[in-house]
C-alpha cells in the first residue's frame, strides 16, 4: 500500500504540474440541464445551510442544484442520467465539517449493518434507504465501495485537478488502509479527461476477515453547443476472506471471564480458509445531438446564442461480472488427533460432494434511445418530455448436476421497455417530474413503474421553507437469480409472482429551526426475502412500513449539536425486521483558528433499539432475516478531531470509545459479527489544483 500511495501521489503532482499553466474556460452554466435522474428526482437551488441539511456521509445522494445565475468554481461537477443523458450538477467535496464520518462504514446510514473491516458487505438499517435487488445481487452488498455510471462524477475544469483520500487504522498486523485517487484536466474547452482509483487493503482486526478492493476507471466528455459525448469504463476486483462470524461471544461481551490474555486473532472462529471473490466491469458510452436555434438577443456578440430545442439520446452499458465462492476448511486432524469437522458442518444440505467451489457469471448489454423537448427554449414552454425505449440483453452461467457430474447451465434473457419523462424544473413555487416505464418485450413484460415527485416552497422573512412529496407504484418481476441459483448448500428453482409496491412520502425544510421532517409508509405484495433458513422465500400477503425522521441541527456560538432520528414500524417483523429508533448523534466544538484552521471537536454516536438484526450468510453473499439474537441497545461512538488548513482536510478518531466504559460490551453490527474494537483511526484528504 506505501508503494501505491508514493506511485499515485507522485503521478498525480508530477501530471498537475506539467498541465500548471492550462486555462480552460467553461461553457456557459446554461447548457448544462438540470433534469432529474430516478434517485434524485427534483432539483433545486440550495443554498449552504440547506446542503447541509443534507447527509454529508451518504455518497450516493447528491444533490442537483439550479444552473441560472451561478458564479462557477474552478471545476464544474455533475453527473450523468444513465437514460436521457441530462448532466445533473452537484456540488463540489469541499466538507469541512463532518468529515471523519465520510471515511467509515457507520457514516453511510443512521444505522447499518457491516462485518466489521472497511470494504465488507454493508446493509441500511433504515428500510427506505435500500436499493431494489439487482440482477447480479451479489454486487449489492457493496454498495458503498461500488460505482455506476449514474454514480460517476464527470468534470469540466479551468485548471488541472487531483485529489488524494487517505485513511488508515490499526497496527501492522490488522491495519486498514484506503486510498482514494483522482486526476482530471481539461485539453481544451471542450475536451475532459479523468483517471480514478479505489484501493481497500484491510487484514481485518479479526481472525480470516481481511479483504481487499482495487478499483480503476477512466472518464471523459465532450462537450458543445450542439453535440454532447460522455464515456466511463471501470475494471473492479474485490477479494473478501470470510468467517462466518466469532462461535464465541463471551471474548466480546465479557472477556475478563475468559483469564487470560488474547487478541482479536485468538477469538474463534467459523471459518479460517474460505473467501468471496468478485470481479466487475463497466463500460458505458452517452451521445446526444442538440437541435436548436441561435438567438440574437441573448448574445449579440458571438453570432446569438444557441437555445436548445430538442435532443436526440443514445447510451450504451456493458456490464461484466463474475462472483466465486471458494473454501479450504475441509476434514482435518487438529493438535490432539481428533478429526475437526470444516465447513460443510454449518450446512444442512450438499448438493455436490467436491470442495466448495461456486460460480457465477453474469453480463448485460443495455441500449437506449431517446428524444427530449427541452423546457423553456421558448416563454410558454413550461415543461420538459422525454421519451425513450431501451432494449437489454443479459446472461447468465452457473454450476449444473448432470448424471452426478458438474456441469454449467447457462441462461440468456432479452426486454425492452418503453418510458417517458414529464417534468417543470424551472420557476420557485412549482416543480415537480414525473416519470414511467413499461416492458413490453420479453421477460420483464407487464413489469412497471410510475413515480413521482412535487416540490413547492416559500419565502418567510427571507427565508425559504421547502415542501416536497414523493410517492410511487411498481410492479416488479422477480429477477433470474431469485428464482433459479445453484450452488454446493443451496439450490432452487421457484416460480414467484410479482412483487407490488405502493409508496406515499414527503419532506419539509423548515428554515428558521434548521429543522427537517420527512415521512413514509410503503405496502409491499408478495415481497422476496431470505428467511430464516436461510432460504430465498416470498410472502404472498400485504406488508406495510412506516417511516418517520427528523434531522435537526442546533447552534450556539462555537457549540454544535446535530441529530437524526428515525423512528420505523413494520406490520410483520418476520418478513421485514426494522428497528423502532435509529439515532445519530454528534456534538462537538467548531472554531476558526488563526484564520486559517477550522477545527472541529466532538463525540458522536450510532445507536438503534435492540430487534432481530439480519444475519449474513457468506455462501450466499446475503442478508437473511434470523430470530435468535437480538442487535441494539448499544451506542458505537467515536471521540474526534477534524482539521482543514487551505487545501487539506484531515481527522483523528478514536473509534468505538464508548466499549472502554460501557459494558457488557455489545458491539455487535450483526449476529456473531462484532465491529472493530476501540482503536485509532487516520485520515487525510488533499486538493491538488492552480
Amino acid at each position: 500500500m506505501k508503494e501505491k500511495l508514493f506511485i499515485l501521489l507522485f503521478f498525480c503532482v508530477g501530471t498537475t504540474l506539467v498541465f500548471s499553466q492550462a486555462r480552460v474556460i467553461l461553457p456557459d452554466s446554461t447548457q448544462i440541464t438540470t433534469n432529474p435522474d430516478s434517485v434524485d428526482l427534483l432539483p433545486r437551488q440550495l443554498p449552504q445551510r440547506d446542503r447541509a441539511l443534507e447527509h454529508d456521509h451518504d455518497h450516493d445522494h447528491k444533490v442537483p442544484f439550479d444552473t441560472v445565475n451561478l458564479v462557477l468554481p474552478a471545476a464544474t461537477v455533475w453527473n450523468l442520467h444513465p437514460r436521457s443523458g441530462d448532466r445533473i450538477i452537484v456540488p463540489m467535496d469541499t466538507l469541512k465539517h463532518n468529515f471523519q464520518q465520510t471515511m467509515i462504514p457507520d457514516g453511510y446510514s443512521v444505522a447499518g449493518g457491516y462485518l466489521a473491516p472497511i470494504g465488507s458487505p454493508f446493509i441500511s438499517k433504515i428500510f427506505f434507504e435500500r436499493d431494489e435487488v439487482g440482477h447480479f445481487w451479489f454486487y449489492d452488498m457493496y454498495k458503498p465501495y461500488n460505482k455506476t455510471p449514474a454514480q460517476q462524477l464527470f468534470y469540466n475544469t479551468r485548471v488541472p485537478y487531483a485529489k488524494l483520500d487517505y485513511q488508515s487504522a490499526g497496527g501492522n498486523q490488522a491495519r486498514e488502509q484506503r486510498l482514494k485517487a483522482l486526476l482530471t484536466a481539461n485539453f481544451n474547452k471542450h475536451i475532459n479527461v479523468g483517471l480514478e482509483s479505489d484501493l481497500i487493503d484491510a487484514k481485518g482486526i479479526y481472525k480470516s476477515q481481511g479483504n481487499k478492493h482495487n478499483s480503476w476507471s477512466i472518464f471523459g466528455n465532450y462537450l458543445t453547443d450542439k453535440l454532447e459525448a460522455h464515456i466511463f469504463a471501470l475494471t473492479s476486483t474485490i477479494r473478501h476472506f470470510e468467517n462466518g462470524g466469532v462461535t464465541d461471544e463471551t471474548f466480546i461481551r465479557d472477556p475478563e471471564s475468559k483469564g487470560r490474555n488474547f487478541t482479536t486473532v485468538d477469538i474463534p472462529v467459523k471459518f479460517t480458509n474460505t473467501w468471496n471473490k468478485m470481479k466487475t466491469n463497466h463500460v458505458f458510452l452517452s451521445g446526444k445531438y442538440n437541435l436548436g436555434f441561435h438567438d440574437q438577443k441573448r448574445d449579440s456578440l458571438q453570432g446569438g446564442k444557441f437555445v436548445p430545442v430538442a435532443s436526440v439520446i443514445f447510451t450504451s452499458h456493458y456490464t461484466g461480472q463474475d462472483r466465486r465462492f471458494l473454501s479450504h476448511d475441509t476434514i482435518r486432524t487438529g493438535n490432539d488427533g481428533k478429526k475437526v469437522p470444516g465447513i460443510d458442518q454449518f450446512y444442512p444440505k450438499m448438493f455436490y460432494n467436491k470442495a466448495v467451489d461456486d460460480s457465477l457469471t453474469f453480463s448485460s448489454f443495455k441500449n437506449t434511445l431517446a428524444l427530449s423537448l427541452r423546457e423553456g427554449f421558448k416563454p410558454w414552454v413550461k415543461f420538459g418530455l422525454t421519451g425513450y425505449i431501451e432494449h437489454e440483453v443479459r446472461n447468465f452461467s452457473m454450476i449444473d448436476s448432470l448424471n452426478g457430474t458438474i456441469d454449467r447451465k447457462k441462461h440468456r434473457e432479452s426486454s425492452i421497455f418503453i418510458g417517458g419523462i414529464l417534468n417543470k424544473q424551472q420557476g420557485e413555487h412549482l416543480r415537480f417530474n414525473l416519470q414511467a416505464n413499461l416492458g413490453v418485450v420479453g421477460v420483464d413484460i407487464g413489469e412497471f413503474n410510475l413515480e413521482g415527485e412535487v416540490e413547492t416552497g416559500f419565502n418567510i422573512a427571507g427565508k425559504r421553507t421547502t415542501l416536497t412529496g414523493h410517492a410511487y407504484v411498481k410492479n416488479i418481476k422477480p429477477n433470474y437469480l431469485q428464482k433459479h441459483y445453484h450452488s454446493k448448500y443451496f439450490w432452487w428453482n421457484h416460480d414467484f409472482g410479482n412483487t407490488r409496491r405502493v409508496f406515499v412520502g414527503g419532506k419539509l425544510y423548515i428554515p428558521f429551526t434548521n429543522t427537517t421532517l420527512s415521512a413514509g409508509v410503503e405496502n409491499l405484495q408478495n415481497y422476496i426475502y431470505f428467511d430464516k433458513d436461510r432460504n430465498i422465500a416470498q410472502h404472498a400477503s400485504n406488508v406495510q412500513v412506516l417511516m418517520a425522521r427528523i434531522d435537526q441541527k442546533l447552534r450556539l456560538g462555537i457549540f454544535n449539536w446535530d441529530n437524526q432520528v428515525v423512528y420505523q414500524t413494520s406490520s410483520n417483523q418476520d418478513v421485514i425486521p426494522v428497528p423502532m429508533v435509529s439515532v445519530y448523534s454528534n456534538m462537538y466544538l467548531k472554531a476558526l483558528i488563526v484564520n486559517e484552521l477550522t477545527l472541529q471537536f466532538g463525540v458522536d454516536a450510532h445507536y438503534h433499539t435492540g430487534y432481530f438484526s439480519p444475519g449474513y450468510e457468506p455462501a450466499l453473499l446475503q442478508f437473511y432475516n434470523q430470530d435468535e439474537k437480538k442487535i441494539g441497545n448499544y451506542p458505537i461512538a467515536t471521540v474526534y478531531a477534524n482539521m482543514q488548513l487551505k487545501q487539506t482536510r484531515f481527522f483523528v478518531m478514536l473509534y468505538n470509545a464508548a466499549s472502554a466504559v460501557w459494558k457488557p460490551r455489545e458491539y455487535f453490527s450483526l449476529p456473531s459479527y462484532p465491529v472493530n474494537p476501540m482503536m485509532l483511526k487516520l485520515g487525510l484528504s488533499v486538493d491538488l489544483h492552480n
